[in-house]
Parts: C-alpha cells; sequence; structure tokens
C-alpha cells in the first residue's frame, strides 16, 4: 500500500521561510550602499532580478533599501538591468 499524502509532508523537511531573520539586522547594516555589490549579490537572481522578501528573508526596511541600491546601480551601470 502506497505510503498517504500526509505521511509524504511530514516527511520534508523544508525550512519556513517566514522563520529567516534578516541579514543586514544580524550585521547591523544601517545603509545598502549602490556600489557594494558583493553585499547586493545574494539577493538578486541570474537575470538581474530583486527577489522577493519571502524568499530573501529580508525585512521590509532594508528591503526598500535594497531596491533604491539596485535602481541606483543599476542607473550608473553597476549592474545590468536584465540578463
Amino acid at each position: 500500500m502506497p505510503p498517504s499524502n500526509n505521511n509524504r509532508q511530514k516527511n520534508q523537511n523544508r525550512g519556513d521561510p517566514r522563520m529567516k531573520k534578516c541579514e543586514f539586522c544580524t550585521k547591523e547594516i544601517a545603509y545598502i550602499d549602490y556600489k557594494d555589490y558583493p553585499s547586493m549579490k545574494p539577493f538578486i537572481d541570474y537575470f538581474g532580478n530583486i527577489r522577493a522578501r519571502y524568499y530573501s528573508g529580508v525585512c521590509l526596511k532594508h528591503q526598500k533599501m535594497l531596491r533604491l541600491a539596485v535602481e541606483r546601480a543599476r542607473f550608473l551601470g553597476f549592474l545590468a538591468y536584465r540578463k
């Protein structure tokens, strides 16, 4: 007899994305600089889009700063708009 759906769901060990802590808050970063590509890189996907807060775990305050920094970096040519 095949296992029921309930047992399959219990066996999956996925982390809850809501339990992530903001990386910028834990490092106590007050400002995200548009020239600091290594700090922005984990929050940008392969195509150059900014990852959603749900997946990245960034708080609202730092997500807004990140968006502004990415926009400035794109405008000045540090980041590509699309790949």
